[in-house]
């Protein structure tokens, strides 16, 4: 029985957000409601927003989220109480298909999803089920916190390369936005004798990889991205994708030395065809390519999101990459800007959007 009105900014059809009060249904035993106190905007929500990608419709939108509990299920009582605050796993498994039995999560073959599947957290208020929750430790920010999703993301990619401490290794980044530049830090962070190279067609963006210590290279023509393939030729040691265009996962294998790593971590936005060269390089340089999907919640002998929570409060601050705070009516206007800024239609500068639904 929905009884309960909300305010959200809801996806009515493609192109069209509009902040409406919405009916929610009623909290269940085994949740909690979560007051949202700040929810990132994902790179993938603008395609999901503005370029038709959605599920269905209506939809509120919002998978970066943290907040407080101000309801708990009475199943829940012995996990939360009113007051907890709260960073939110968006992706709800089946428990049932075999990776849920091996407890990966992130691999299950029958999930749901808040945000995308099912209703986020671009609004005032969520019901979450108990499991998706995590406690955030005393004393850490809440827009930090908000972005242990997307920066959980980037230390899986980054793991997957099973650096070593002393490692003295050559790594090149395709991709300066948010998790690139969070793989720089974490990389940094953990390996200090690496050589981290970030590539983007972004100035903006390179800058601030720069600010973490990143070599950066800009590649913002067909010409300029020639001359950088050109001169990387078999050169890195390590190679994460992050971009999402064929050409770019293409040019992980061509960049990528002899016995290299690679990692595709960019979420494909059209179809890889690999000719006989390409093919015949991967075999005769002997490159391991990993692919990498979200993060690991509650593993068996890990957990990213405790990982990324530990990090920062050691003082990793992922809130650093917020570029742009906006309220809920501001999240139209803020897709479609980024939408044209996508389609290189015009230009609009940000690394993290930070929404903030009581603004």
């Amino acid at each position: 029985m929905r009884t309960n009105k909300v305010r959200s900014a809801v996806l009515e059809k493609n192109q069209k957000i509009v902040v409406k009060n919405l009916f929610v249904e009623d909290l269940l035993p085994s949740q909690c409601e979560v007051k949202i106190k700040a929810a990132g905007l994902c790179s993938s929500d603008i395609s999901r927003g503005y370029g038709g990608s959605a599920y269905h419709y209506p939809l509120v939108m919002g998978h970066e989220l943290a907040g407080e509990i101000t309801r708990v299920g009475v199943d829940a009582q012995d996990h939360f109480n009113v007051g907890d605050l709260v960073c939110i796993f968006p992706l709800i498994p089946c428990f049932n298909c075999l990776s849920c039995n091996q407890k990966n999560y992130a691999l299950c073959k029958d999930y749901d999803y808040y945000g995308s599947r099912r209703n986020g957290g671009f609004a005032e208020m969520l019901n979450v089920n108990q499991w998706n929750l995590l406690k955030i430790p005393d004393g850490l920010d809440i827009e930090d916190c908000a972005l242990v999703e997307p920066t959980a993301v980037a230390l899986h990619a980054v793991e997957k390369l099973n650096l070593r401490f002393e490692e003295e290794s050559q790594i090149c980044i395709l991709g300066a936005g948010f998790i690139g530049l969070m793989a720089v830090q974490i990389i940094n962070l953990f390996y200090p004798q690496c050589e981290v190279v970030i590539v983007d067609r972004n100035q903006f963006k390179l800058d601030i990889g720069s600010k973490y210590g990143a070599i950066t290279q800009l590649v913002e023509s067909s010409k300029s991205w020639e001359v950088f393939l050109l001169k990387n030729s078999n050169k890195f040691d390590y190679v994460i994708e992050l971009v999402g265009l064929p050409k770019t996962f293409s040019a992980a294998l061509h960049i990528a030395s002899q016995m290299a790593y690679v990692v595709w971590a960019g979420n494909i936005s059209e179809d890889l065809t690999l000719n006989k060269i390409q093919v015949s390089s991967i075999l005769r340089k002997e490159l391991t390519i990993l692919g990498t999907w979200n993060s690991i919640y509650k593993g068996e002998k890990h957990c990213d999101w405790k990982k990324t929570l530990n990090l920062i409060s050691k003082g990793l601050k992922p809130s650093e990459l917020v570029t742009s705070r906006i309220n809920l009516e501001e999240i139209d206007s803020t897709l479609e800007r980024l939408y044209s800024h996508k389609n290189r239609e015009k230009q609009f500068n940000v690394i993290k959007v930070l929404v903030n639904p009581d603004g």
